[in-house]
């Protein structure tokens, strides 16, 4: 493939994949009001089912070596249904960033910066971010490395602070949860909080030895659930059922650290991870995004497109949700229905007409 360059290795690719669902941390609280002190068991039914969901994921790029997202659509349904169902897939891209630009930004507005306009917080975001694809997987692969080291020692200490106010009774009583509220919490779960790497299709092409591609993606995906789990667990015991009532319990959770009257206020650390993991998330899906439209028009270069792109996904953003009310009712009902044709129904559709058909029906490496 000569639109990108770059090669990341399997190390790199681990701590990118384990980043870019940390950066999916804020949208547990879509859940919480719904399955309170379960949501735990809820977080670990999503991971169980994603590891599944990216076993497809894989098979596919296994299947077709080499190839992204784009051009398995192309070998598998032909060049123009393939065409049609790729742009369906722009469409989710852009529809990922919008998302988790706004969730970085109400997340912002409400607890650091109330007094900002959201575009202020939004503009220089985006540009960095997309300053970050110009630079090309390979940069942002290495910058995970240095980023997720840093968010991992962060939750360390958090954890260490946290361990005196933890009650084992807050997660009592256990397995109250509604079987239907366990289903559509964990579907949230599977399709927000975890499936949308789906947009790594467009990376792992740039893998440099695929033999053990498999093992990394599985590794990423374990540590950056890890993460998701240690969020919520640490919510629930914290906090208890009076965790319903914030939009962010994690951070009212960090609020009570209070060390000897001086070593207080680490809600800043815990806002200063989420915003370098939600820049790996929102770099990669337009890093995607960009390589996703140089493919499908045949153009030599995706760097063009950054600064357009960037500008396409700012508007959105503000026009999505007028309200953070709004965007929580998106969250619960709207997004999880919306998202599970892409990122279930067609991979695992896709990966069955593929064998059907024992496609690939030659070898090829990139094109």
């Amino acid at each position: 493939m000569g639109i990108e360059k770059g090669k990341i290795s399997n190390s790199q690719l681990i701590f990118l994949i384990t980043g870019f669902v940390q950066g999916s941390a804020l949208t547990v609280g879509f859940i919480i009001n719904i399955t309170k002190q379960d949501t735990w068991l809820v977080v670990l039914s999503g991971t169980l089912l994603v590891f599944v969901m990216i076993w497809i994921y894989l098979n596919l790029a296994e299947r077709f070596p080499g190839k992204n997202l784009i051009q398995i659509n192309n070998l598998i349904y032909g060049p123009y249904l393939g065409t049609g169902i790729s742009s369906l897939y722009l469409y989710w891209l852009l529809s990922l960033i919008a998302q988790h630009l706004r969730y970085m930004g109400d997340f912002f507005l409400a607890y650091l910066m109330t007094e900002t306009p959201m575009v202020a917080i939004l503009i220089p975001f985006t540009f960095l971010c997309v300053w970050a694809t110009r630079k090309g997987i390979e940069v942002i692969a290495r910058t995970s490395i240095i980023l997720v080291s840093i968010t991992m020692i962060s939750n360390l200490v958090l954890i260490c602070l946290l361990l005196k106010n933890i009650k084992l009774s807050n997660f009592l009583p256990l397995f109250e949860l509604s079987m239907k509220d366990f289903i559509q919490g964990t579907n949230i779960i599977l399709t927000i909080t975890y499936s949308d790497l789906l947009a790594f299709l467009m990376v792992v092409p740039y893998v440099n030895k695929t033999n053990k591609m498999k093992k990394s993606v599985f590794l990423g995906l374990t540590l950056g659930a890890m993460t998701i789990f240690y969020v919520t667990i640490q919510s629930i015991a914290v906090l208890g059922v009076t965790m319903t009532i914030w939009t962010t319990p994690f951070l009212e959770a960090v609020r009570l650290i209070d060390v000897a009257k001086t070593f207080t206020r680490l809600e800043m650390l815990v806002a200063f991870t989420l915003l370098i993991t939600v820049f790996l998330k929102v770099s990669v899906l337009l890093y995607a995004t960009e390589l996703s439209i140089a493919q499908m028009f045949n153009l030599r270069s995706y760097i063009p497109l950054g600064i357009p792109v960037g500008i396409i996904c700012i508007c959105l953003t503000i026009r999505l949700f007028e309200s953070t009310v709004e965007q929580f009712y998106w969250g619960l009902n709207i997004w999880p229905i919306v998202a599970l044709p892409f990122e279930v129904l067609l991979p695992a559709i896709s990966l069955l007409i593929a064998k059907i058909r024992k496609l690939p029906q030659e070898k090829g490496g990139g094109s």
